[in-house]
């Protein structure tokens, strides 16, 4: 028996409702084997912005432990990437029957991540959703966002661009 095909997805929350779709039409329903990692990346970077800063908080005094702030922004975080995946996971199940599938949350910055868990997972290819646009696309490497030209650049493995449909 051969080894099963490995796919990671990665998921901002951005992503068209018809990805599902899509992904079935290209790889098929999940036979013979194919085992689909769905990948979210909470970002780490902005919540170094947040502090807790008197005027921007309301509430009892003295202000609360910066680990207590972290620790409520990872739940947070967390809750968030739970549903996330939950909501694609029940997405794909129901497009590809056959896929086996499972929920992995990084913590980072989302490039660097996706790179990364592709090398770690030994997976045969990603496939991610370029950001939507407000207007036109151009051609270039500016018709898609800065973590699709990162991922693009350094994948070891294929990549497969999914754009918003419509």
């Amino acid at each position: 028996m051969s080894e099963p095909r490995r796919l990671l997805v990665a998921l901002a929350g951005t992503e068209d409702g018809s990805l599902a779709a899509q992904v079935a039409q290209v790889v098929g329903s999940g036979e013979p084997a194919l085992v689909m990692t769905l990948l979210h990346v909470a970002e780490s970077g902005p919540k170094e912005l947040v502090g807790p800063d008197p005027a921007l908080r309301r509430g009892l005094w003295p202000l609360p432990r910066r680990d207590a702030i972290e620790r409520r922004l990872a739940e947070a975080d967390d809750e968030e990437a739970a549903a996330l995946l939950a909501l694609w996971r029940d997405r794909l199940a129901s497009a590809m029957p056959g896929a086996s599938l499972e929920l992995l949350v990084a913590r980072g910055r989302p490039e660097q991540e996706i790179v990364a868990a592709a090398a770690r997972l030994n997976v045969d290819a990603v496939i991610l959703c370029a950001r939507p646009r407000s207007g036109p696309t151009e051609p270039g490497p500016r018709s898609v966002g800065h973590v699709a030209r990162f991922v693009l650049d350094h994948s070891p493995v294929p990549v497969l661009l999914v754009r918003r449909t419509g």
